[in-house]
């Protein structure tokens, strides 16, 4: 199913179904006293189906809730396609991750009550629901017999409307990156009278893991570059182009004119081999760059798209000096490793999205208009042509990487990048580049 259709479903027939299970509900409170949440969970479901960044960015709400109920069972129920991003966190045990398939209508049916069924076989006591823009996940948990249901409630918000199906409606915070608000969905489970909630204060340390390479990995993946060109074993700095068009959010994609100058730029000042990556929308990407850099530097390009399943791509993370992408999952996933990396911002926002770590440098141009994606309109937009992506320039990018590639002991805070902004995830403070 494509996401226009999964909006369709969710807007047309999720809003309805939330309003009568909600009111089925209501009508069983009157009979029937719902017995009062567990003190202390036992058995917590987290949910989050869409996004694979998401999972690393919730990676601090999960370890937290490993460490405040050690004694817990933690599950995670996710979309089968992206539950690697769930596996390489190593956090959650590999049968306790339960997925839904959305191959086909037929396939997203029968795997929904199938994952509903285990959810209640398992004794789910407390749900944590980490989507935003979707209703389903709150009809998950309005279906499922867990006591304790938290997710983003609307509170006096006129926005997605997900029916009376949390217990523990948490307001979500546009303000702050969302590593925190998920962590204020952990946070808010032992509140039993507070109004929104979580009211207090969120001070954990937003940390992700680290994925360690072994030698033999790396070595294979240079001999599989030098095969495709040998200027790998000659060149000192090795560069990665994430050329995916932004699917399933285009208006997130650096233009290729961009990246292809970029290149250019990299190769007449350094002895690089620059790496493309990405899915099949990246294919055509790198041949535009190819004829754009022209023959006598084809050789420093290499067309590596499609080519590594996610735990290469770490692996290729760790080979690699420096990453530039535009806001995608690619960014997340870089975090894991020590890449340095380049993070293009323009519809989204890095206040909310920036990768966690200190490894990573958000450029973001601050349009009027900017963040456009929101959880009010399901993240579109009527913009059709992302002039905020165009707005961060080649020098600005091409300085960053310079910097990384000198390996100078530099503060970004000493040079004027005018309307730009890094963001930093340890304290939550955008500084301008000045």
């Amino acid at each position: 199913m494509t996401p226009d259709l999964m909006r369709k479903i969710d807007k047309w027939i999720g809003i309805p179904v939330c309003l009568l299970i909600s009111l089925g509900h209501k009508f069983i409170s009157l009979f029937v006293k719902e017995a009062d949440a567990p003190t202390v969970p036992k058995k917590m479901l987290f949910m989050e189906l869409s996004e694979m960044g998401s999972a690393i960015i919730a990676y601090p709400a999960m370890r937290y809730a490993q460490t405040r109920y050690p004694d817990a069972d933690i599950f995670f129920l996710i979309f089968e396609q992206n539950r690697i991003s769930v596996d390489i966190l190593a956090i959650i045990p590999h049968d306790h991750v339960l997925t839904i398939s959305v191959r086909s209508p037929f396939r997203f049916l029968v795997s929904t009550l199938t994952a509903v069924r285990w959810v209640n076989r398992l004794g789910i006591d407390t749900i944590i629901d980490l989507e935003r823009f979707a209703r389903f996940t709150a009809l998950l948990s309005g279906v499922a017999r867990a006591k304790t249901r938290v997710g983003f409630g609307r509170h006096q918000d006129e926005g997605l409307y997900r029916g009376d199906l949390i217990s523990h409606p948490v307001i979500y915070n546009p303000h702050q990156h969302m590593a925190k608000n998920f962590l204020a969905l952990v946070k808010s489970v032992e509140q039993t009278k507070a109004s929104p909630f979580f009211k207090g204060n969120i001070s954990e340390p937003l940390t992700v893991p680290r994925h360690q390479s072994t030698e033999d990995h790396l070595e294979r993946l240079r001999q599989r570059l030098a095969a495709m060109s040998p200027v790998v074993q000659e060149a000192d700095h090795m560069i990665l182009f994430n050329l995916s068009n932004g699917e399933p959010l285009p208006n997130r994609a650096w233009p290729v004119s961009h990246y292809a100058a970029l290149a250019k730029r990299i190769l007449e000042h350094f002895n690089a081999a620059i790496i493309c990556v990405g899915q099949e929308d990246a294919v055509e990407n790198t041949k535009k760059i190819m004829n754009h850099i022209g023959c006598a530097e084809t050789h420093f390009c290499i067309d590596f798209t499609r080519q590594t399943s996610l735990r290469e791509l770490l692996d290729l993370f760790n080979l690699a000096d420096v990453l530039v992408t535009a806001d995608s999952g690619m960014a997340h996933f870089a975090a894991l490793t020590d890449i340095r990396c380049v993070v293009l911002f323009g519809p989204e926002t890095p206040v909310l999205y920036a990768p966690l770590g200190q490894n990573s440098v958000c450029l973001h141009a601050g349009f009027s208009c900017s963040p456009c994606f929101s959880v009010h309109n399901h993240c579109q937009t009527l913009c059709r042509d992302a002039e905020c992506m165009k707005a961060v320039t080649v020098d600005e990018v091409f300085d960053v990487v310079a910097r990384y590639l000198k390996l100078e002991t530099w503060n970004l805070g000493r040079k004027k990048h005018e309307g730009f902004q890094h963001y930093d995830t340890e304290t939550e403070t955008p500084h301008p580049l000045r």
